[in-house]
C-alpha cells in the first residue's frame, strides 16, 4: 500500500509540475478555454504515466502472466494518451483551436476505450493463467495414494499402491478442463478409501485394474489434446 501511495503522489506532482511550467512559459494572450483544457489534458496524461504502475499493485490477485501482459498494454495506452493530448495542446497554442479540442476529445475517448479493453484482456489472461497454474490432478492423486497406502495392511495392495504412485509421477499433466477420465479415477479413489476404512486388509485388485486402465486412457487423451493445440 505504501508504494501505491508514493505512485499516486508522484503522479499528482508530475501533473501539477506540467501545469505550472506551462503557465510560466506560455504568454497570457495564448491562453483560451481550449488551451487550458488541452493543457490540463496533457498534464493529466503525464501524471497517468506515473500512476499506471499502481493499477497492477492494486490487484492483489494479479499473476505474473497478467502483470507481464499489462505492462505492454499500459505502455500503449500511455503513449496514445500522451501523443493525443500533447498534440492537441500544441495545435491549440498555434491557433488551431477546434482541431486541438478534437484531438483532446479523441485522446480521452481512446483512453476510455483502451482502458476497458485492457481490463477485459487482463481478466481473460488471468482466468487462463489460473487454469494453467492449478496443480494437475495427477499431482493431487499422489497425495491420495500415499494416504491410502498408509491405511492398507494388505501386502499386495501396498505394493500396488507403491507402483501406482510411481506411475502417477510420470503421468501427463492436465490441460485446461482436465480429461474425461478424471471423474472416474476420483470415484475409484473414494471407493478405495471407503473399503480401507472399513477393512484395512481389503483386496483392491479390481480398483487397481480400473485406475490403471483409466490412467492409460487419460495419458492418451491429454497427449492428443496437446498435439491438437
Amino acid at each position: 500500500m505504501k508504494s501505491i501511495s508514493l505512485l499516486n503522489i508522484a503522479a499528482s506532482i508530475a501533473t501539477l509540475t506540467v501545469i505550472v511550467i506551462a503557465f510560466i512559459l506560455i504568454p497570457e494572450p495564448l491562453w483560451t478555454a481550449v488551451t487550458i483544457a488541452t493543457a490540463i489534458g496533457f498534464a493529466g496524461s503525464v501524471g497517468y504515466v506515473f500512476y499506471a504502475p499502481s493499477i497492477l499493485r492494486r490487484n492483489a490477485q494479479s499473476t505474473d502472466a497478467t502483470q507481464m501482459a499489462a505492462v505492454g498494454m499500459l505502455g500503449t495506452v500511455s503513449i496514445v494518451l500522451l501523443m493525443a493530448t500533447g498534440g492537441g495542446f500544441v495545435l491549440a497554442l498555434v491557433g488551431y483551436q477546434k482541431l486541438g479540442l478534437a484531438l483532446l476529445v479523441f485522446g480521452i475517448g481512446a483512453f476510455l476505450v483502451m482502458t476497458l479493453v485492457l481490463n477485459a484482456s487482463l481478466k481473460i489472461v488471468g482466468e487462463v493463467s489460473a487454469k494453467w497454474s492449478q496443480p494437475s490432478h495427477h499431482v493431487n492423486w499422489q497425495s491420495q495414494v500415499a494416504v491410502l497406502a498408509s491405511l492398507s495392511t494388505h501386502q499386495e495392495s501396498v505394493a500396488k499402491f507403491c507402483a501406482l504412485l510411481e506411475k502417477l509421477r510420470y503421468s501427463a499433466s492436465d490441460v485446461p478442463g482436465g480429461s474425461p477420465q478424471d471423474a472416474g479415477i476420483e470415484e475409484i479413489f473414494n471407493v478405495m478409501s471407503e473399503k480401507l476404512q472399513s477393512d484395512p486388509n481389503a483386496n483392491l485388485t479390481s480398483q487397481f485394474n480400473g485406475i490403471n486402465g483409466l490412467l492409460i486412457k487419460r495419458d492418451v487423451y491429454l497427449r492428443s489434446a496437446r498435439s491438437k493445440a
